[in-house]
């Protein structure tokens, strides 16, 4: 294959960020079109990148497609997937996969029965702090991991889709926009799966129905224990907070997402600025690659059906009041 064509369905922010990162990949990739139900949106960017524009994904899909990019509202990601896999595309989906562990396993089965990619969009691997700690985990500079504490408090409001907000539309909200991440990370830092969450969520919500906050205990196959803590309300605000503490049985590491990496041990100690990244063009050759080397994404399927299951998890444990199993 000498260049994957690829259709972007969803022209909102995470799209737009698709759009240019695939746009600056060169020969091995080309947008051939976009859609959304905003058609003056898709129109816009449709203009800006000089791509082909449609109102409708599956006349998209129609189009001669390698590469289906689903970067729209959660509760759609289940019908866009399924369509896109039919029409023989691989696809990269926002996270998260889909709204439920059962939707999600269903996307998961079919590309691999049509022996197609399907990439779940966790682009924040793909940042370089975080290429910095996965190899510094893996050579134990900070012996064996004993503890993980992610905590954010993120910005909402107009930084933020409007859908996300919307109970109908929102899904999971929070849960499934901005802590999803934080527990992917975690396992995949860790180089383990979950096996079990005890969580604390408000499941009636702030707006209209959706998650906006969790506190959760993750235990990991490896022994190692995650907490994640975080909460992002539907208002504007400056400068966010978002941390990352690892602590192994030999040294510290504190990771500030786009910001910083400091390692500290019982020999030496160093803090790495980050000075420019941008982990959605890096998302997007990983992708690229997959397809033509015929392998599989750095964030599968399976990686998008094991956060489905722990979200499920937690959904449980906050209604219970009781530590859950996640199913594997």
């Amino acid at each position: 294959m000498a260049t994957v064509r690829i259709g972007i369905a969803g022209c909102g922010m995470a799209g737009q960020k698709h759009v240019d990162a695939f746009s600056l990949l060169g020969s091995i990739a080309k947008v051939v079109g976009v859609c959304d139900k905003d058609l003056d949106l898709a129109k816009r960017i449709g203009s800006k990148y000089s791509v082909a524009v449609f109102s409708d994904y599956l006349d998209l899909l129609e189009s001669g497609i390698d590469l289906f990019v689903i970067a729209t509202p959660h509760v759609t990601h289940h019908q866009l997937a399924i369509d896109g896999l039919h029409h023989g595309t691989s696809l990269l989906v926002e996270k998260p996969l889909a709204s439920s562990l059962a939707q999600a396993k269903e996307i998961a089965a079919l590309a691999t029965g049509k022996n197609l990619k399907c990439a779940v969009g966790f682009a924040h691997r793909h940042r370089s702090e975080m290429q910095d700690a996965y190899r510094h985990l893996r050579n134990f500079d900070c012996g064996e991991i004993v503890y993980m504490t992610d905590t954010f408090w993120l910005s909402g409001g107009e930084k933020l889709p409007e859908w996300l907000w919307k109970g109908s539309e929102g899904g999971l909200g929070v849960l499934g926009y901005s802590a999803i991440h934080r527990i992917d990370w975690q396992g995949w830092l860790a180089d383990s799966r979950v096996t079990s969450v005890y969580a604390n969520t408000n499941m009636s919500g702030l707006y209209e129905g959706s998650i906006h906050g969790v506190v959760v205990n993750l235990m990991f196959e490896s022994g190692a224990i995650g907490t994640v803590v975080g909460y992002q309300p539907n208002v504007n605000v400056e400068s966010p907070f978002i941390n990352t503490v690892i602590s192994g049985s030999e040294g510290l590491m504190n990771i500030k997402l786009g910001k910083s990496l400091e390692v500290r041990t019982e020999y030496s100690s160093y803090v790495k600025n980050v000075v420019h990244d941008n982990q959605f063009v890096s998302q997007a050759l990983d992708v690229v690659n997959s397809i033509i080397d015929d392998r599989e994404p750095c964030s599968s399927a399976y990686d998008g059906v094991h956060s489905a299951s722990i979200v499920e998890a937690i959904i449980q444990s906050a209604k219970d009041d009781a530590r859950i199993d996640v199913m594997k």
